[in-house]
Protein backbone atom coordinates (compact mmCIF):
# COMPACT_ATOMS: atom_id res chain seq x y z
CA UNK A 1 0.00 0.00 0.00
CA UNK A 2 0.78 3.57 -0.65
CA UNK A 3 0.34 5.09 2.81
CA UNK A 4 0.54 9.33 4.19
CA UNK A 5 1.19 10.36 7.61
CA UNK A 6 1.09 13.65 8.64
CA UNK A 7 2.38 15.29 11.98
CA UNK A 8 2.89 18.82 12.67
CA UNK A 9 6.62 18.49 13.61
CA UNK A 10 9.27 16.02 12.75
CA UNK A 11 12.93 14.73 13.06
CA UNK A 12 15.74 16.12 13.04
CA UNK A 13 14.52 19.67 14.34
CA UNK A 14 12.00 17.86 16.66
CA UNK A 15 11.99 14.49 18.48
CA UNK A 16 9.07 14.63 20.81
CA UNK A 17 6.58 11.41 21.63
CA UNK A 18 5.06 12.25 17.95
CA UNK A 19 7.57 12.68 16.13
CA UNK A 20 9.36 9.19 17.72
CA UNK A 21 6.25 7.66 17.10
CA UNK A 22 5.48 8.72 13.52
CA UNK A 23 8.80 7.64 12.78
CA UNK A 24 8.73 4.70 14.52
CA UNK A 25 4.94 3.44 12.67
CA UNK A 26 6.96 5.07 9.26
CA UNK A 27 9.85 2.54 9.25
CA UNK A 28 8.15 -1.09 10.31
CA UNK A 29 5.34 0.17 7.80
CA UNK A 30 8.66 0.16 4.97
CA UNK A 31 10.05 -3.14 6.10
CA UNK A 32 6.34 -4.83 5.74
CA UNK A 33 6.87 -3.29 1.83
CA UNK A 34 4.26 -0.13 2.16
CA UNK A 35 5.65 2.91 0.35
CA UNK A 36 5.58 5.09 3.01
CA UNK A 37 5.98 9.46 2.94
CA UNK A 38 5.80 11.65 6.11
CA UNK A 39 4.07 15.23 5.26
CA UNK A 40 4.73 17.69 8.16
CA UNK A 41 5.28 21.05 9.07
CA UNK A 42 7.62 23.52 10.26
CA UNK A 43 7.52 26.39 12.44
CA UNK A 44 9.76 29.57 11.59
CA UNK A 45 10.08 32.01 13.47
CA UNK A 46 10.41 34.38 10.35
CA UNK A 47 7.12 35.85 8.72
CA UNK A 48 6.98 34.04 5.27
CA UNK A 49 4.42 34.55 2.18
CA UNK A 50 2.61 31.86 0.34
CA UNK A 51 5.09 30.73 -1.89
CA UNK A 52 8.44 28.50 -1.45
CA UNK A 53 6.91 26.92 1.62
CA UNK A 54 7.71 23.36 0.33
CA UNK A 55 10.57 21.10 0.17
CA UNK A 56 11.56 17.63 0.92
CA UNK A 57 14.26 15.75 2.39
CA UNK A 58 14.81 12.16 3.94
CA UNK A 59 14.97 10.60 7.50
CA UNK A 60 15.90 7.32 7.48
CA UNK A 61 15.18 6.36 3.58
CA UNK A 62 11.79 7.60 4.79
CA UNK A 63 10.66 10.58 2.20
CA UNK A 64 9.65 13.63 4.34
CA UNK A 65 7.43 16.62 2.60
CA UNK A 66 7.86 19.50 4.80
CA UNK A 67 5.69 22.82 4.68
CA UNK A 68 7.23 25.79 6.72
CA UNK A 69 5.44 28.37 7.97
CA UNK A 70 5.64 31.26 10.36
CA UNK A 71 3.39 32.51 12.87
CA UNK A 72 1.19 34.63 10.08
CA UNK A 73 -1.55 35.26 7.83
CA UNK A 74 -1.60 32.63 4.66
CA UNK A 75 -3.50 32.34 2.08
CA UNK A 76 -5.51 35.14 1.17
CA UNK A 77 -6.47 34.75 5.28
CA UNK A 78 -7.10 37.27 7.87
CA UNK A 79 -6.39 35.57 10.76
CA UNK A 80 -3.16 34.18 12.48
CA UNK A 81 -5.63 31.55 14.87
CA UNK A 82 -7.32 30.44 11.54
CA UNK A 83 -3.93 28.87 10.26
CA UNK A 84 -3.68 26.65 13.85
CA UNK A 85 -6.12 24.79 12.19
CA UNK A 86 -6.93 25.41 8.98
CA UNK A 87 -4.20 26.93 6.96
CA UNK A 88 -5.46 27.02 3.05
CA UNK A 89 -2.05 27.36 1.58
CA UNK A 90 -1.16 23.76 3.28
CA UNK A 91 -4.62 22.64 2.25
CA UNK A 92 -3.77 23.20 -1.21
CA UNK A 93 -0.68 21.64 -1.63
CA UNK A 94 -1.75 18.79 0.16
CA UNK A 95 -4.93 18.35 -2.52
CA UNK A 96 -2.12 17.77 -4.93
CA UNK A 97 -0.27 15.26 -3.06
CA UNK A 98 -3.33 13.33 -2.71
CA UNK A 99 -3.25 13.37 -6.41
CA UNK A 100 0.26 12.52 -7.16
CA UNK A 101 0.86 10.24 -4.59
CA UNK A 102 -2.50 8.19 -5.11
CA UNK A 103 -2.22 6.70 -0.96
CA UNK A 104 -4.50 4.02 -0.35
CA UNK A 105 -4.25 5.06 3.20
CA UNK A 106 -4.00 8.32 4.85
CA UNK A 107 -2.76 8.02 8.71
CA UNK A 108 -2.94 11.78 10.67
CA UNK A 109 -1.23 11.87 13.64
CA UNK A 110 -1.40 15.76 14.20
CA UNK A 111 -2.50 18.43 12.07
CA UNK A 112 -1.95 21.73 14.30
CA UNK A 113 -0.63 24.35 11.85
CA UNK A 114 -1.42 22.39 9.08
CA UNK A 115 -5.37 22.07 7.89
CA UNK A 116 -7.68 20.04 9.48
CA UNK A 117 -9.75 20.31 5.97
CA UNK A 118 -6.86 17.93 5.04
CA UNK A 119 -9.88 15.03 5.91
CA UNK A 120 -12.27 16.72 3.72
CA UNK A 121 -9.96 16.09 0.94
CA UNK A 122 -9.23 12.35 2.06
CA UNK A 123 -13.42 11.69 2.42
CA UNK A 124 -13.87 13.41 -1.17
CA UNK A 125 -11.24 11.45 -3.22
CA UNK A 126 -13.00 7.85 -1.02
CA UNK A 127 -9.30 7.71 0.90
CA UNK A 128 -9.61 5.50 4.01
CA UNK A 129 -8.70 8.40 6.88
CA UNK A 130 -7.26 7.36 10.25
CA UNK A 131 -6.38 9.49 13.10
CA UNK A 132 -3.96 9.35 16.17
CA UNK A 133 -4.43 11.54 19.04
CA UNK A 134 -1.36 11.89 20.63
CA UNK A 135 -2.58 15.17 22.56
CA UNK A 136 -6.03 17.76 23.28
CA UNK A 137 -5.29 19.93 20.65
CA UNK A 138 -8.68 19.16 18.85
CA UNK A 139 -10.30 20.23 21.40
CA UNK A 140 -7.93 22.73 23.19
CA UNK A 141 -5.58 25.50 21.28
CA UNK A 142 -3.11 24.89 23.89
CA UNK A 143 -2.73 21.38 23.77
CA UNK A 144 -3.04 20.96 27.28
CA UNK A 145 -6.21 21.64 28.82
CA UNK A 146 -4.43 23.27 31.91
CA UNK A 147 -5.94 26.38 33.20
CA UNK A 148 -3.57 29.34 34.61
CA UNK A 149 -4.97 28.75 37.70
CA UNK A 150 -3.73 24.81 37.57
CA UNK A 151 -7.09 23.62 37.13
CA UNK A 152 -7.94 21.10 34.05
CA UNK A 153 -10.42 22.35 31.83
CA UNK A 154 -13.13 19.93 30.30
CA UNK A 155 -12.99 21.43 26.83
CA UNK A 156 -14.65 23.95 24.92
CA UNK A 157 -17.92 25.33 26.87
CA UNK A 158 -20.28 28.68 26.82
CA UNK A 159 -19.78 28.13 22.97
CA UNK A 160 -16.22 28.62 23.37
CA UNK A 161 -16.50 31.32 25.93
CA UNK A 162 -13.78 29.65 28.34
CA UNK A 163 -11.14 29.02 25.12
CA UNK A 164 -10.53 32.53 24.40
CA UNK A 165 -10.33 33.49 28.46
CA UNK A 166 -7.55 30.73 28.43
CA UNK A 167 -6.05 31.41 25.19
CA UNK A 168 -5.75 35.29 26.07
CA UNK A 169 -4.33 34.77 29.46
CA UNK A 170 -1.47 32.35 28.15
CA UNK A 171 -0.40 34.55 24.86
CA UNK A 172 -1.20 37.96 25.66
CA UNK A 173 -0.18 41.01 27.68
CA UNK A 174 -1.63 40.66 31.47
CA UNK A 175 -3.90 44.23 31.22
CA UNK A 176 -5.13 42.63 27.91
CA UNK A 177 -5.83 39.21 29.52
CA UNK A 178 -7.29 40.90 32.78
CA UNK A 179 -9.76 43.04 30.85
CA UNK A 180 -11.53 39.61 28.84
CA UNK A 181 -11.11 38.10 31.79
CA UNK A 182 -13.25 40.41 34.28
CA UNK A 183 -16.01 40.10 31.23
CA UNK A 184 -18.73 38.08 32.34
CA UNK A 185 -19.05 34.26 30.85
CA UNK A 186 -22.58 35.15 29.36
CA UNK A 187 -21.45 38.39 27.64
CA UNK A 188 -17.87 36.59 26.13
CA UNK A 189 -20.60 33.62 25.02
CA UNK A 190 -22.57 36.11 23.01
CA UNK A 191 -20.23 37.97 21.41
CA UNK A 192 -18.65 34.63 20.29
CA UNK A 193 -21.73 33.70 18.93
CA UNK A 194 -22.31 36.94 17.03
CA UNK A 195 -18.82 36.74 15.48
CA UNK A 196 -18.92 32.56 14.52
CA UNK A 197 -22.19 33.63 12.81
CA UNK A 198 -20.96 36.60 11.20
CA UNK A 199 -20.78 36.16 7.06
CA UNK A 200 -17.97 39.35 7.25
CA UNK A 201 -14.54 38.25 7.58
CA UNK A 202 -12.74 40.09 10.45
CA UNK A 203 -9.05 40.40 10.92
CA UNK A 204 -6.30 41.15 13.53
CA UNK A 205 -7.41 40.13 16.81
CA UNK A 206 -11.45 40.52 16.07
CA UNK A 207 -10.40 37.50 13.20
CA UNK A 208 -8.65 35.51 15.96
CA UNK A 209 -11.43 35.73 18.20
CA UNK A 210 -13.75 34.68 15.31
CA UNK A 211 -10.99 31.83 14.05
CA UNK A 212 -11.09 30.98 17.40
CA UNK A 213 -15.09 30.84 17.99
CA UNK A 214 -15.37 28.65 15.03
CA UNK A 215 -12.73 26.42 15.66
CA UNK A 216 -14.56 23.91 17.99
CA UNK A 217 -17.28 23.63 15.45
CA UNK A 218 -14.98 23.20 12.34
CA UNK A 219 -12.84 20.65 13.97
CA UNK A 220 -15.07 18.38 15.34
CA UNK A 221 -17.04 17.90 12.15
CA UNK A 222 -13.76 17.17 10.35
CA UNK A 223 -13.13 14.53 12.78
CA UNK A 224 -16.47 12.42 12.64
CA UNK A 225 -15.92 12.25 8.96
CA UNK A 226 -12.79 10.05 9.93
CA UNK A 227 -12.49 6.02 9.97
CA UNK A 228 -11.39 5.46 12.92
CA UNK A 229 -9.51 7.38 15.95
CA UNK A 230 -7.12 6.21 18.24
CA UNK A 231 -6.18 7.05 21.56
CA UNK A 232 -3.61 5.46 23.59
CA UNK A 233 -5.92 5.32 27.41
CA UNK A 234 -9.54 4.95 27.92
CA UNK A 235 -9.09 8.38 29.88
CA UNK A 236 -8.25 10.20 26.71
CA UNK A 237 -11.87 8.69 24.98
CA UNK A 238 -13.60 10.10 28.07
CA UNK A 239 -12.25 13.61 27.42
CA UNK A 240 -12.63 14.02 23.90
CA UNK A 241 -16.10 12.44 24.45
CA UNK A 242 -16.06 15.05 27.06
CA UNK A 243 -15.40 18.11 24.82
CA UNK A 244 -17.84 16.98 21.99
CA UNK A 245 -16.50 13.97 19.80
CA UNK A 246 -18.78 11.18 19.80
CA UNK A 247 -19.99 8.67 17.07
CA UNK A 248 -17.99 5.49 17.78
CA UNK A 249 -15.36 6.04 15.94
CA UNK A 250 -13.06 5.58 18.79
CA UNK A 251 -10.46 2.55 19.16
CA UNK A 252 -8.36 2.54 22.52
CA UNK A 253 -4.72 1.41 21.23
CA UNK A 254 -1.67 2.01 23.91
CA UNK A 255 1.41 3.01 21.97
CA UNK A 256 3.81 0.66 20.88
CA UNK A 257 7.64 1.13 21.46
CA UNK A 258 10.85 -0.14 19.40
CA UNK A 259 11.95 -2.56 21.89
CA UNK A 260 15.43 -3.58 20.72
CA UNK A 261 18.18 -3.00 23.44
CA UNK A 262 15.97 -2.68 26.77
CA UNK A 263 16.86 -5.26 29.15
CA UNK A 264 14.53 -5.27 32.11
CA UNK A 265 16.94 -4.95 34.86
CA UNK A 266 15.26 -5.46 38.50
CA UNK A 267 16.57 -2.42 40.43
CA UNK A 268 17.89 -2.61 43.96
CA UNK A 269 18.44 -0.22 46.83
CA UNK A 270 22.05 -0.29 47.72
CA UNK A 271 24.51 2.22 49.41
CA UNK A 272 24.82 4.03 46.48
CA UNK A 273 22.54 7.40 45.84
CA UNK A 274 19.13 6.51 44.63
CA UNK A 275 18.94 7.69 41.14
CA UNK A 276 15.44 9.61 40.11
CA UNK A 277 15.59 10.58 36.34
CA UNK A 278 13.48 12.76 34.25
CA UNK A 279 13.36 12.86 30.48
CA UNK A 280 11.32 15.26 28.43
CA UNK A 281 10.34 18.56 27.34
CA UNK A 282 10.91 21.26 29.55
CA UNK A 283 7.92 22.79 29.92
CA UNK A 284 5.34 24.18 32.87
CA UNK A 285 2.75 21.48 31.82
CA UNK A 286 5.79 19.15 32.43
CA UNK A 287 5.98 20.03 36.17
CA UNK A 288 9.96 19.42 36.36
CA UNK A 289 9.71 22.41 38.45
CA UNK A 290 7.93 20.20 40.89
CA UNK A 291 10.54 17.36 40.83
CA UNK A 292 13.09 20.18 41.81
CA UNK A 293 11.14 21.87 44.32
CA UNK A 294 10.60 18.57 46.01
CA UNK A 295 13.88 17.56 45.84
CA UNK A 296 14.74 21.13 47.79
CA UNK A 297 12.09 19.21 50.66
CA UNK A 298 14.69 16.61 51.50
CA UNK A 299 16.70 16.57 54.22
CA UNK A 300 20.25 17.85 53.30
CA UNK A 301 22.42 14.23 53.65
CA UNK A 302 19.65 12.49 51.34
CA UNK A 303 21.41 10.11 49.28
CA UNK A 304 19.87 10.79 46.23
CA UNK A 305 20.92 11.93 42.45
CA UNK A 306 18.32 13.78 39.78
CA UNK A 307 19.08 13.62 36.50
CA UNK A 308 17.80 16.03 34.13
CA UNK A 309 17.23 15.07 30.29
CA UNK A 310 15.97 17.27 28.01
CA UNK A 311 15.18 21.01 26.45
CA UNK A 312 12.39 23.52 26.26
CA UNK A 313 11.51 24.55 22.72
CA UNK A 314 12.44 28.36 23.90
CA UNK A 315 15.36 27.84 26.07
CA UNK A 316 15.63 31.52 27.51
CA UNK A 317 12.14 31.47 28.99
CA UNK A 318 11.46 32.70 32.04
CA UNK A 319 10.09 29.49 33.31
CA UNK A 320 13.37 28.07 32.03
CA UNK A 321 15.22 31.22 34.13
CA UNK A 322 13.19 30.49 36.85
CA UNK A 323 13.49 26.99 36.99
CA UNK A 324 17.72 27.25 36.86
CA UNK A 325 17.83 29.23 39.60
CA UNK A 326 15.10 27.30 42.18
CA UNK A 327 17.82 24.22 41.23
CA UNK A 328 21.67 26.11 41.26
CA UNK A 329 22.63 25.47 44.84
CA UNK A 330 21.30 21.60 44.31
CA UNK A 331 23.92 19.45 44.33
CA UNK A 332 21.92 16.58 43.67
CA UNK A 333 20.73 17.77 40.41
CA UNK A 334 22.43 17.63 37.34
CA UNK A 335 20.71 18.93 34.02
CA UNK A 336 22.21 16.77 31.56
CA UNK A 337 20.05 17.93 27.77
CA UNK A 338 19.02 15.89 25.19
CA UNK A 339 19.93 12.50 23.51
CA UNK A 340 19.78 10.70 20.80
CA UNK A 341 16.63 8.00 21.16
CA UNK A 342 18.85 5.37 19.97
CA UNK A 343 20.36 6.08 23.83
CA UNK A 344 17.10 5.76 25.74
CA UNK A 345 18.04 2.42 26.76
CA UNK A 346 21.43 3.27 28.16
CA UNK A 347 19.79 6.43 29.32
CA UNK A 348 17.20 4.35 31.43
CA UNK A 349 19.98 1.97 32.37
CA UNK A 350 21.51 4.61 34.78
CA UNK A 351 18.04 5.71 36.67
CA UNK A 352 16.91 4.05 39.67
CA UNK A 353 12.96 5.38 38.94
CA UNK A 354 11.90 7.88 36.26
CA UNK A 355 9.82 10.68 37.30
CA UNK A 356 7.09 11.69 35.77
CA UNK A 357 5.58 15.00 37.69
CA UNK A 358 2.96 15.81 34.67
CA UNK A 359 0.46 18.87 35.50
CA UNK A 360 -1.54 18.11 32.89
CA UNK A 361 -3.42 15.12 31.12
CA UNK A 362 -0.74 13.02 29.69
CA UNK A 363 -1.64 10.72 26.69
CA UNK A 364 0.62 7.59 27.47
CA UNK A 365 3.84 9.14 27.10
CA UNK A 366 6.29 7.04 25.07
CA UNK A 367 8.96 7.71 27.99
CA UNK A 368 6.34 5.76 30.54
CA UNK A 369 6.71 2.77 27.94
CA UNK A 370 10.13 2.47 27.40
CA UNK A 371 10.87 2.74 31.16
CA UNK A 372 8.75 -0.01 31.52
CA UNK A 373 10.75 -2.60 29.04
CA UNK A 374 13.70 -1.17 31.19
CA UNK A 375 12.85 -2.66 34.64
CA UNK A 376 12.56 1.26 35.45
CA UNK A 377 9.52 2.16 37.65
CA UNK A 378 7.54 5.37 37.68
CA UNK A 379 6.95 8.12 40.12
CA UNK A 380 4.21 9.92 38.57
CA UNK A 381 1.45 12.75 39.06
CA UNK A 382 -2.01 11.12 39.71
CA UNK A 383 -3.67 12.23 36.64
CA UNK A 384 -5.66 10.77 34.05
CA UNK A 385 -3.27 9.25 31.43
CA UNK A 386 -0.93 8.39 33.83
CA UNK A 387 -2.58 6.88 36.56
CA UNK A 388 -3.77 4.49 33.46
CA UNK A 389 -0.78 2.90 33.32
CA UNK A 390 0.87 2.68 36.92
CA UNK A 391 -1.12 0.15 39.48
CA UNK A 392 -0.02 2.31 42.73
CA UNK A 393 2.02 0.25 44.56
CA UNK A 394 2.72 -2.11 42.07
CA UNK A 395 4.58 -0.83 39.18
CA UNK A 396 5.23 2.49 40.33
CA UNK A 397 3.80 5.06 43.05
CA UNK A 398 1.32 7.92 42.21
CA UNK A 399 1.94 11.25 44.16
CA UNK A 400 -1.14 14.34 44.00
CA UNK A 401 -0.76 15.77 41.18
CA UNK A 402 1.50 19.50 41.59
CA UNK A 403 2.49 18.32 45.25
CA UNK A 404 6.49 18.75 45.71
CA UNK A 405 5.77 17.50 49.44
CA UNK A 406 3.87 14.77 47.91
CA UNK A 407 6.71 13.63 45.29
CA UNK A 408 9.41 14.20 48.16
CA UNK A 409 7.47 11.57 51.08
CA UNK A 410 7.27 9.21 48.26
CA UNK A 411 11.05 9.38 47.78
CA UNK A 412 11.72 9.32 51.22
CA UNK A 413 9.70 5.92 51.53
CA UNK A 414 11.97 4.61 48.73
CA UNK A 415 14.80 5.78 50.69
CA UNK A 416 13.63 3.91 53.93
CA UNK A 417 11.98 0.75 52.33
CA UNK A 418 14.77 -0.85 51.01
CA UNK A 419 12.46 -3.64 48.94
CA UNK A 420 10.41 -0.94 47.45
CA UNK A 421 12.88 -0.44 44.79
CA UNK A 422 13.23 -3.86 43.83
CA UNK A 423 9.19 -4.83 44.44
CA UNK A 424 8.04 -2.29 42.19
CA UNK A 425 10.99 -2.88 39.23
CA UNK A 426 10.07 -6.45 39.32
CA UNK A 427 6.00 -5.91 38.45
CA UNK A 428 6.91 -3.72 35.40
CA UNK A 429 4.70 -4.80 32.28
CA UNK A 430 6.84 -4.65 29.05
CA UNK A 431 4.80 -3.20 26.55
CA UNK A 432 3.66 -3.78 23.14
CA UNK A 433 6.31 -3.54 20.84
CA UNK A 434 6.08 -1.05 17.29
CA UNK A 435 5.59 -4.36 15.28
CA UNK A 436 2.63 -5.54 17.28
CA UNK A 437 1.47 -1.93 17.00
CA UNK A 438 1.49 -1.60 13.48
CA UNK A 439 0.21 -4.92 13.73
CA UNK A 440 -3.03 -3.50 14.80
CA UNK A 441 -3.28 -0.35 12.27
CA UNK A 442 -2.78 -2.79 9.48
CA UNK A 443 -5.49 -4.86 10.69
CA UNK A 444 -8.08 -1.18 10.90
CA UNK A 445 -6.33 -0.02 7.75
CA UNK A 446 -7.29 -3.19 5.94
CA UNK A 447 -11.08 -3.82 7.61
CA UNK A 448 -11.74 -0.39 6.09
CA UNK A 449 -10.53 -0.66 2.76
CA UNK A 450 -12.02 -4.23 2.01
CA UNK A 451 -15.24 -2.60 3.11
Amino acid sequence: MKILLTTHVFLPEYFGGTETLVLGVALALKQRGHNVTVVTGYPEKDKLGDINQFDEYEVDAIRVIRFTHGRTVLGGQSSVMQNDYDNSVFEARFRQLLVEIEPDVVHFHHLERLSIKAIDACKERKIPAFLTATDFWYVCPTHTLLLQNGKMCDGPANGGANCLKHVTAVSQPKWMSGIVDSISTGVVEGIMCCLKRSNIRLSGRVGDVQALARRNEIIRARLLLLDKIFVATSHAQRVFETAGITGGKFRVLPFGIKSHGYVKRIRQRTDRPLVLGFIGSILPHKGLHILVEASRLLPADAAVSIKIYGKSPVEDSDYIKNLRMLAQDDKKIKFYGTFDNAKMPAILDGIDTLVIPSLWHENMPLVSLSAQAAGCPLIASDIGGLSDVINPGENGLLFRTGSAAGLAQIIMNLLDDHDLLEKLSGATVRPMNIDQYVDELELEYQKVRGS
